[in-house]
């Protein structure tokens, strides 16, 4: 997988990507709802910089893969996208617009569940702190 800089919008933009295939598809009302919420602005990213990403995370996905199967949640994947965000508040943001993410279909899948999980545990951010400002 590629890397990009700690904290840097596109680190941030691939954590929300992941957050996008984590069920297995790619979801356009998932798309939408961060279009609608301004979410790229706030990771720092252009719309098409988003894309640029969520497109460089399928190809690196699938390059990574084994004959007709990827390991998306893969413990080591996520240890590494998780290590390229480290400063709180930026956690708090990429995880608040996965969260969107997961959320906008009306169910948050396995693979989102274990997505999210895996981060608020590896950071040590309840929910609850997601709320505040």
């Amino acid at each position: 997988m590629r890397s990009y800089p700690p904290d840097s919008p596109k680190a941030l933009a691939r954590l929300v990507a992941m957050a996008v295939v984590a069920d297995g598809e790619l979801d356009n009302c998932e798309i939408d709802r961060l279009r609608e919420l301004n979410i790229f602005s706030m990771l720092g990213i252009e719309s098409e910089g988003f894309y640029q990403v969520l497109l460089e995370l399928c190809r690196d996905l699938a390059v990574g893969g084994s004959g007709q199967h990827v390991a998306l949640l893969s413990s080591e994947r996520l240890e590494q996208l998780a290590a390229d965000v480290t400063e709180p508040k930026l956690r708090k943001l990429v995880l608040s617009a996965m969260l969107v993410t997961a959320k906008a279909d009306g169910e948050v899948s396995g693979g989102e569940q274990t997505l999210l999980r895996f981060l608020i545990e590896k950071w040590a951010l309840p929910l609850d702190s997601l709320r505040q400002p």
